[in-house]
């Protein structure tokens, strides 16, 4: 059973405070959307200028596929224009989870590349690299829709900014945030004992990513 639109925007409040209470969205860092349920061509998104770790459903914004607001008081995230464009042209797409993750941020700002050490790593391994470009503006969203708003990629990091994520549900989108996070502290945790991690041999990849369904 499809969730509808009431339940669309209370998922968004929940998941946008357990990212915020686990320090992956800042108080006024971060922004999630869902594609709408109930009016086609639209989409839920968070507010702008609002304390993140205590929204409420009805202060959902309702937005078109071009990131035109549509219901709700106040203003859309800065960042819906990529939001709005990702799930225009990816329809298999259904949610975009953007966060300040802290090692996901450091990751992206220090040329690192994920070596296949566990599964959370294969799953997140596609993820491109976006230069750094200033928040909420056009040039930030045109590079965000040029490396996602085609393929397969499930992600990509925003230099010196953070990570987006994206999902066929917000719970899946989420998640994908909180398994780069993990996937990358094992890494560093290796890198701080001053030793290189055993990596997962190409068969094991290869069976992993049959099992997991991921190309």
């Amino acid at each position: 059973m499809h969730a509808s639109d009431d339940e669309l925007r209370q998922q968004l409040a929940q998941v946008t405070t357990e990212l915020y209470q686990a320090g992956m969205v800042t108080a006024s860092g971060g922004n999630l959307s869902v594609r709408a349920a109930e009016r086609p061509g639209a989409a839920w998104i968070t507010p702008s200028r609002l304390f993140k770790g205590a929204l409420r459903p009805e202060q959902m914004i309702l937005v078109d596929l071009e990131g035109n607001r549509l219901a709700g008081d106040g203003e859309p995230s800065v960042e819906v224009a990529y939001h709005a464009a990702i799930l225009k042209l990816r329809p298999e797409v259904n949610a975009v989870v953007h966060t300040h993750a802290p090692l996901a941020t450091a990751f992206g700002m220090c040329d690192l590349t994920m070596p296949p050490i566990s599964a959370e790593a294969i799953l997140v391994r596609d993820y491109p690299v976006i230069p750094f470009l200033v928040g909420g503006t056009e040039d930030l969203a045109q590079a965000v829709i040029g490396s996602l708003g085609k393929g397969t990629a499930n992600g990509a990091y925003l230099r010196n900014h953070g990570l987006i994520t994206l999902g066929r549900s917000l719970r899946q989108a989420a998640d994908r945030t909180c398994t780069v996070e993990h996937a990358i502290k094992v890494l560093l945790i290796c890198k701080a004992l001053g030793r290189e991690p055993s990596q997962i041999p190409q068969s094991g990849i290869d069976a992993l990513v049959a099992y997991l369904g991921h190309a």
